[in-house]
């Protein structure tokens, strides 16, 4: 298992989620592909970004999406799952003049982008994710993958 802190703005520990890395049947093993400790409340990760942003901030569902993200130099926050967008969150990036949501390419990601831009309905646009979500838009085309479609978003 892949571990993944969840921190606060001031880099505190709050919580921790645990990934499954290996590609087999997670239900036969008797765990899932995503494991949060028991009875935590879903949060939002990466909230560093939120602090540090200017008036842009991206939105991903999935924590590796919003690592990737980072590693680009954009300020990133992550859904930990589609489903999971909570009206405090709206209040977190209520700020913002711009928010990209990158949800996956498949009908859960669709209606997670769908649900943010409601709640959001002046700053946040859905990015056009073709060749997987965000980790797999990376491996397969790079950086410029990514960066494209922020240009082609702006224009």
């Amino acid at each position: 298992m892949l571990a993944i802190p969840y921190l606060s703005h001031t880099g505190q520990p709050l919580t921790i989620r645990f990934r499954c890395l290996e590609e087999h049947d997670h239900r036969a093993h008797f765990h899932g592909k995503y494991n949060t400790l028991k009875d935590d409340a879903p949060r939002m990760y990466g909230v560093d970004s939120v602090h540090a942003a200017g008036d842009t901030i991206d939105v991903t569902e999935g924590e590796l999406d919003r690592i990737i993200l980072r590693k680009l130099g954009l300020h990133a926050v992550a859904i930990p799952g589609a489903a999971l967008w909570l009206g405090r969150h709206r209040r977190m990036l209520a700020g913002f003049n711009r928010v990209r949501v990158w949800g996956d390419p498949d009908d859960a990601g669709s209606d997670f982008t769908a649900k943010v831009c409601r709640s959001l309905p002046r700053s946040a646009r859905g990015m056009r994710l073709r060749l997987g979500d965000v980790t797999e838009t990376y491996m397969q085309g790079g950086v410029a993958a990514l960066l494209d479609l922020i240009k082609e978003d702006e224009k």
